[in-house]
Parts: structure tokens; sequence; C-alpha cells
């Protein structure tokens, strides 16, 4: 296993962590019935998420944007391992940076309560200018509804699911490419050792045939 590789299974193992810490809420909002307690500590939880201090957000976003590099530069190799696990990693790694700016983002911004809206208004927050861009408000701000709310959260503890199913694809794409490279190394030794044995054996007969027509002269 190279560093490229062990890079890309850290990340994903890192991001898949946080999907697994995730479903603590997220379990009881959709495989449960909905009562206010579990949307109360969903709400809980993901406006922890949000105020964050940057620190924790920037190793969040640096975890999800390093297997891009790795995953490109492997694919640069253009072999067909390269092609199909590696291309195919990165296809999944892209669906889940996609599912995370349409689905992640947007509903964390529909949870907010009124007073953390107005405290990113006033400090003219380019996140908060960000948010209302998306929604054709920008400058304003709007509290959502109790079902919006709803909505929102049980949409986002869906987007973890498809998120974490992603991110396991890319864990089985990279050990089933380290096992394929396995086999295909055992096999080429089998193929070596094969041709070791036979040009071992061609050349131990060859001075036995030589040795042949000698004696036959020495009798005549």
């Amino acid at each position: 296993m190279g560093f490229l590789q062990s890079t890309i299974l850290g990340s994903v193992s890192f991001l898949l962590g946080i999907v697994f810490v995730c479903q603590i809420p997220d379990i009881p909002l959709l495989y449960r019935a909905l009562t206010p307690e579990a949307l109360d500590n969903a709400y809980t939880f993901y406006l922890m998420w949000f105020d964050a201090p940057r620190a924790v957000k920037a190793v969040l976003h640096a975890a999800l944007g390093l297997p891009l590099l790795p995953l490109i530069a492997k694919l640069n190799g253009w072999s067909e391992s390269a092609v199909f696990f590696d291309g195919s990693s990165l296809v999944l790694h892209v669906a889940a940076l996609i599912m995370y700016l349409t689905i992640h983002v947007p509903n964390l911004r529909t949870i907010l309560t009124e007073d953390r809206l107005i405290a990113m208004q006033n400090s003219n927050s380019a996140t908060f200018n960000l948010f209302n861009k998306s929604v054709g408000q920008e400058g304003a701000f709007k509290v959502a509804t109790a079902v919006e709310k709803e909505e929102a959260i049980r949409v986002l503890a869906a987007g973890n699911a498809l998120i974490g199913l992603c991110l396991l694809g890319i864990l089985m794409m990279q050990a089933g490419q380290e096992y394929a490279r396995q086999q295909e190394e055992r096999e080429q030794l089998k193929i070596d050792m094969r041709s070791a044995a036979v040009s071992a054996t061609a050349g131990s007969a060859s001075p036995s045939l030589n040795a042949v027509p000698v004696e036959v002269k020495k009798d005549l």
C-alpha cells in the first residue's frame, strides 16, 4: 500500500467516522417514529456543528477535499486498475462533495434560529450572504417555519446516509484494488517460478546430451 492510497483511506475513514457519529440523532429521525425530543436533539446536535470553531470546520473541509488529489494522481497512471478502481472512487467522492454542498449547507441554514440569523446579518457574515444568495434573499433573513425545519433536518439526516454509502464505496474500491494487486503479484510469482524451473531443467539436460557422443567416440 503506497502513500497515495494511505492518504485516501485515512481521509475517507475520518469522514466516515463523522458520519457514524451523526447517526446518533439521525437514526431516530429516519428509522423510528418521529418525536419532538428527537427533533430537539437533532437541532441541538447540528447547531453545535454550525457553531463549531473555525479550526474544526477547516479540518472537516480539508478532509473533504484531500482525497481528490491522490485519486487524480493515481488515475493519471491510466492503467486498467486505475481506471476502474480509482475512477470509481473519484466519482463516488465527487458525488459526496456535491451532496454536502447541495444538501447539508442549505439545510443547515434552514434550521438556524432567529437569534443566529440576526447575529449573522449584523456581522455581515460571508456565510450568511452565501446562504441568502442561494435562495435569492441577499441582505435579508427569514426564519423557517417548524414544518420547514423538520423537513430540512430529515433531509440532512438522509444526506448523511447517502454520503456514508459513497464513503463506504470508496473504501471497498480501494480494498478491491489492493486485493487485485496482491493476486496479480502472486500469479506473476507463480509464472516466474515455473519459468525458472523450466530453464533449470533445460540447463541440466543439455550437458548430459553432449556427453553421450563423447563416450561413443571413445568406444569406437
